[in-house]
């Protein structure tokens, strides 16, 4: 960390956390959990639709195509979250994702639907880094992986409620009312966002622009200590982006940086196959369209049960054991899945699968953003995102050749159960978590 880094870092001591910044990430994120989990929850009403005649392997792609529009927006964003600063990025991720989402509920064809949902994951993927980087950098030290983790946990929310706006909704409304939904942030949110956002007063300490840093401070009221005088700049244009990202691999984050790369890599990889296809998969073991939605409800529900007990455990026990132990979950939820049990072990294997991958995710992204320091923590998020997503893009191509390739939802389960399996592995090599402003190891 530079001198100028630590200077920053000390003067915005945290003392307590401002609601307006917890409210508005975890408000948007929810949303974001919505259109994540919006199209897995339509598509068995989508492959119903005889005019549009969607194969298995169309239906793949286009659950892939928003993950590789996340994989362009967190690469984009997390790096300019660092550098341009965080309320700007904040504010058009969120109107993208959102307009995205209208673009969904208009589509005339599968080839439509397909760029929407690149422009719906252009928006999500660049709106965690900065979201997560915001939260982090108000919370005080103690409290960094619990609220974190909150924050994140809310994008489960919205996966709980999309399957249930589901039921709910597509029957009487049809499934183009449950993308509209999606637009509501743009109506609620990014007004509300343009006034309570506050730029990034550690951004603006490095940048020299102490004037500016106390501006925020008076007119957000941010409970944060400032320095008397100008701390040295250390951000500068693009020279400042790619100092930034070449310090993701400078000791002592080498390590670190590969092993977030690849554990996200392989979770991703499940959770966007097991969000795109878990309603398909139990409607194939021999559910309902109804239980396969509450499936995918209860899904929901395991990943914000072991967020919210995870990250109180990580805040006093670091987070690596606590991801490795979340992994373990989905290992056995997949495993317990494949054996057809009774319907009461279905709903906990479908629990333990929720806990182990998105609940996984949600502490894993805590991990890293708790693990960086304030200078490097939007690049080290949105790169570990983006590169995540390359695992993402591939779990629901690899759930639609399964199917097409005849495979029963148990062999589904099993192969899916590999990631988690691989992704303990990796992160056995990662680095203990330790205060963002003390060199990490």
């Amino acid at each position: 960390m530079t001198t100028g880094d630590t200077a920053a870092t000390e003067a915005t001591t945290v003392t307590r956390v401002p609601a307006a910044v917890m409210l508005l990430s975890g408000v948007t994120l929810l949303f974001e959990g919505y259109d994540i989990n919006i199209y897995g929850a339509v598509l068995p009403f989508l492959l119903k639709r005889a005019d549009w005649a969607m194969s298995p392997h169309l239906a793949g792609l286009i659950g892939s195509a928003a993950v590789v529009g996340m994989l362009v927006g967190s690469l984009v964003a997390g790096p300019l979250t660092d550098t341009v600063g965080r309320r700007g990025v904040y504010l058009a991720t969120v109107s993208c994702f959102s307009v995205g989402s209208a673009l969904c509920a208009l589509a005339p064809t599968p080839g439509f639907l397909l760029a929407a949902r690149v422009v719906v994951g252009l928006g999500l993927g660049g709106f965690i880094p900065v979201a997560l980087a915001m939260v982090v950098e108000y919370t005080p030290a103690g409290r960094r992986t619990f609220n974190t983790t909150m924050a994140a946990a809310a994008i489960g929310v919205g996966g709980g409620l999309a399957a249930l706006a589901t039921i709910w909704i597509a029957p009487v409304w049809g499934y183009q009312a449950l993308f509209w939904v999606g637009l509501a942030p743009l109506v609620l949110v990014v007004p509300v966002g343009w006034v309570k956002v506050p730029e990034s007063v550690s951004l603006l300490l490095a940048k020299g622009q102490l004037e500016r840093a106390r501006e925020q401070v008076r007119r957000h009221r941010l409970p944060v200590r400032l320095p008397s005088e100008p701390v040295e700049p250390t951000v500068a244009g693009r020279e400042g982006r790619l100092a930034v990202a070449r310090s993701l691999f400078a000791p002592p984050h080498t390590r670190a940086t590969l092993v977030f790369w690849l554990a996200n890599m392989l979770n991703l990889l499940l959770v966007f196959g097991a969000l795109t296809w878990l309603p398909s998969l139990m409607i194939k073991a021999g559910y309902g369209i109804t239980s396969a939605l509450v499936f995918l409800a209860v899904f929901q529900v395991g990943a914000l049960a072991v967020s919210l007990g995870g990250s109180l455990a990580a805040d006093r026990f670091g987070s690596k054991p606590v991801v490795l132990a979340s992994f373990g979950c989905a290992v056995l939820g997949l495993v317990l899945l494949a054996t057809r049990p009774a319907l009461a072990v279905v709903y906990l294997s479908v629990l333990l699968l929720g806990a182990g991958a998105v609940g996984s995710q949600n502490l894993l992204l805590a991990y890293i953003a708790t693990y960086y320091p304030p200078g490097n923590r939007g690049s080290g998020l949105g790169l570990a995102v983006a590169l995540g997503r390359v695992g993402g893009i591939l779990g629901p191509i690899l759930g639609a050749a399964l199917l097409a390739g005849g495979a029963s939802a148990a062999q589904n389960f099993l192969v899916f159960a590999i990631a988690p399996a691989l992704a303990i592995a990796v992160l056995a090599l990662g680095p203990r978590t330790v205060p963002a402003t003390r060199p990490a190891g």
